[in-house]
């Protein structure tokens, strides 16, 4: 890992790009606040034979934190993005494991990814909102599945009883 952090470090800092990778654990990590920084360092992975092992994020104060998990070797390189206007550029035409991820982050937390290629839907009904987390949906609503709505009135008539 050590030989991998010092030339993905040299690779940066030839390119004169402004980050730098840190071990931590088993793995390297790298913070980054810049969209095209991404996909400078994405190009680069791509080129070394990395591959989108994940890409996960969580909501903050003032916007998402977004993590590219890439595989490079056995070693676990992490790409910490923060984003504050809900938007990223799409990996996906550089890395197609990164496809269903990217859209699930858009499903999820309503974050645009910018020039994929298939932006449409992965699992969700076209009628729902962006952002299914601030929302409270019946999973047969959200899958477009008719089969459960008496058990989701069921449940809506419980929860009416249990709040009061």
């Amino acid at each position: 890992m050590k030989s991998l952090h010092v030339k993905l470090n040299e690779i940066t800092k030839t390119l004169a790009l402004r980050c730098h990778f840190e071990p931590n654990s088993d793995s390297l990590w790298c913070e980054i606040a810049d969209k095209n920084l991404l996909l400078q360092l994405a190009e680069i992975l791509q080129t070394m034979n990395a591959r989108v092992c994940m890409i996960t994020a969580y909501e903050k104060e003032n916007g998402h934190e977004l993590v590219y998990h890439f595989d490079l070797s056995g070693v676990m390189l992490n790409l910490k993005l923060h984003i504050t206007d809900k938007s990223v550029p799409s990996i996906t035409p550089l890395f197609k494991s990164a496809d269903w991820t990217e859209r699930e982050l858009s499903e999820i937390y309503g974050i645009a990814i910018v020039n994929h290629p298939n932006p449409k839907r992965l699992f969700l009904d076209e009628a729902l909102k962006e952002s299914v987390l601030k929302e409270y949906y019946s999973l047969s609503t959200a899958m477009s599945g008719k089969v459960s709505q008496e058990l989701w009135s069921k449940v809506k008539a419980e929860e009416g009883v249990n709040r009061g």
